[in-house]
């Protein structure tokens, strides 16, 4: 019983002790030096470091993480691999017009090649004009009127196909009968077009009286303006020589039926 009674104020001071003072507004708040504080100040700690971003989100995280990685330098090392690529494209694009065909290289609307040089040929005696004479044909494309070759594009051209026993005090005379051929060969076609442009209905009932009374029967007939406004134009030249015209096949025809008369 004596115990009991030496007992009792210790557990009641240990009791004391252990309860924090409460404050003024009623509160009970641990004191600093009590070790349940410094548990709950790391505890605290560890709850906001887990709840941050590990990952660095400053203005200098965000510019290195935005950044190519790979390096950018204008090094000696780099710039070679730069040069050896350029050259090696200028050598690709280079074996592919060496392997294009020589129709390839051509102009679509004359077959002609696109710069037909001026420049004189090797071992060339004679030096020959290098200007250009146009044409009365309009071309296809609407941009004025063909322009014939010069004396020296006619003899680089022929040299190009093998004549090369091309007297070249002869070519301007060449080039004068080539473009005189050539205008009336367009002169040829513009009357046939003013005949049989509407049709061969219409060309045959201004032809039923002869090629003398032409301008009359259009007149006639109500043709006039029709053939007035008519404007062909030349999409290309081009050489035919294997086709057989048909007035060439008529007389051959008229050959094997009459060869007294037609062979």
């Amino acid at each position: 019983m004596g115990w009991f009674w030496a007992d009792g104020p210790q557990a009641k001071v240990q009791s004391r002790s252990l309860s924090h003072p409460a404050s003024r507004d009623g509160a009970r708040s641990p004191p600093p030096g009590c070790p349940m504080h410094k548990h709950q100040k790391s505890a605290d700690a560890i709850t906001s470091s887990s709840s941050s971003c590990p990952v660095k989100h400053g203005p200098s995280a965000s510019k290195s993480a935005s950044g190519c990685p790979v390096p950018h330098g204008s090094s000696i090392a780099e710039r070679d691999h730069k040069m050896e690529w350029k050259q090696e494209c200028k050598r690709e694009s280079k074996k592919e017009l060496d392997t294009q065909s020589t129709f390839s290289k051509l102009n679509p609307l004359n077959y002609m090649f696109r710069d037909l040089s001026q420049a004189p040929a090797p071992d060339q005696t004679h030096a020959l004009p290098t200007s250009r004479e146009p044409s009365t044909i309009p071309r296809g494309d609407g941009d004025g009127n063909w322009e014939y070759p010069s004396p020296q594009q006619m003899y680089n051209a022929l040299l190009r196909k093998g004549y090369t026993d091309t007297d070249v005090t002869a070519v301007e005379s060449m080039v004068s009968v080539h473009n005189f051929l050539n205008e009336g060969a367009w002169a040829e076609i513009m009357d046939w077009e003013k005949r049989f442009a509407g049709g061969l209905y219409k060309g045959w009932r201004m032809c039923s009286h002869g090629e003398q009374n032409f301008d009359a029967m259009a007149k006639k007939y109500g043709y006039e303006k029709e053939v007035e406004s008519l404007s062909p134009s030349l999409v290309r030249f081009q050489g035919r020589p294997g086709d057989m015209t048909p007035k060439a096949a008529m007389f051959q025809v008229m050959g094997w039926i009459y060869p007294g008369a037609f062979g």
